[in-house]
């Protein structure tokens, strides 16, 4: 196998043939995501309510904010079939899985925080007959 130089684009650019099952698809998980991104940020403010469940609910709303915008993202590039657009998508999805990912260490932080409260309290009302 001969490796030249000819061979390799050196632009790092990806061609993508949008068919128009690929468009379908796109507008699909585009909708999927607005849909999932209203519902996060209606939880996240319900979860806001209390101040202890806020420290999960705020990474919930800004997460559901940018799942949104990233279905929106690929909306626009099913529509206008703009590279850019793309990008902007998979840019916002990540940061949707970060915040994602701070609210479940959020949300795991806060059980074990209140099942260790609960197992030293425990024994004391135990105790005293409550």
């Amino acid at each position: 196998m001969d490796f030249n130089q000819n061979n390799f684009d050196h632009n790092n650019t990806i061609s993508i043939e949008l068919s128009e099952l690929l468009q379908k698809r796109m507008r699909f998980i585009a909708i999927m995501q607005q849909i999932y991104g209203v519902l996060f940020v209606i939880g996240g403010g319900i979860s806001c309510i209390g101040i202890i469940t806020a420290i999960v609910g705020i990474p919930m709303i800004i997460a559901g904010i940018k799942l949104f915008q990233s279905g929106s993202a690929f909306s626009l590039t099913a529509n206008a079939k703009r590279g850019e657009d793309l990008v902007n998508a998979i840019t916002q999805l990540s940061s949707y899985w970060k915040f994602t990912l701070i609210g479940f260490i959020a949300l795991i932080v806060t059980y074990l925080l209140v099942i260790i409260l609960f197992v030293s309290f425990l024994p004391s009302f135990y105790y005293r007959g409550y």
